[in-house]
């Protein structure tokens, strides 16, 4: 999905970068891109085990889990039971119980939640955890948004991928 938004609606940061600001750097970051919303909404892929039991994420250390929905994705191709086949969609977040999951997921100490898919919503901003631990993207339907992180960033997002693909 990164790819597929035009740069001025898109910017990405290493998680190399969180790993050394660690916990406050985090709390910084994410209050930023959540300020004045007391509640957002995740998206995060679920998995099973060989029991059909959901594989721990640390979800309901972290996260209270009362307005969620799953979803089975479907394909033609394979079965996406066996694995990556189910996203939950949890509704109405608090905004300092996302932080808290996301510092886990950040800091690797979760790992099941580190290589899920794990996703923020806002009014303002989508953003995407990438699933091999290694990026944040951040999109908006509104430039100016990704134009405010960016001058608050400079030096921090990645520029590899801001030029245009030709």
């Amino acid at each position: 999905m990164y790819f597929d938004a035009p740069v001025e609606n898109r910017v990405r940061f290493s998680t190399d970068f969180f790993s050394e600001v660690r916990v406050k750097g985090i709390q910084k970051f994410i209050n930023d891109l959540t300020l004045g919303e007391p509640t957002i909404d995740l998206f995060i892929s679920l998995e099973y085990n060989r029991r059909k039991k959901y594989i721990a994420k640390n979800l309901s250390k972290r996260i209270c889990l009362v307005n969620w929905k799953e979803y089975k994705l479907t394909s033609e191709e394979f079965d996406l039971d066996d694995g990556f086949g189910k996203i939950a969609s949890i509704k109405d977040v608090p905004v300092s119980e996302a932080i808290l999951y996301t510092i886990d997921v950040l800091l690797n100490k979760n790992t099941c939640a580190f290589n899920a898919l794990f996703i923020i919503v806002t009014s303002k901003y989508l953003i995407h955890f990438g699933a091999s631990g290694d990026v944040i993207n951040i999109l908006s339907k509104d430039p100016k948004n990704i134009d405010y992180i960016k001058m608050g960033c400079k030096g921090i997002f990645d520029t590899v991928h801001d030029e245009p693909l030709s």
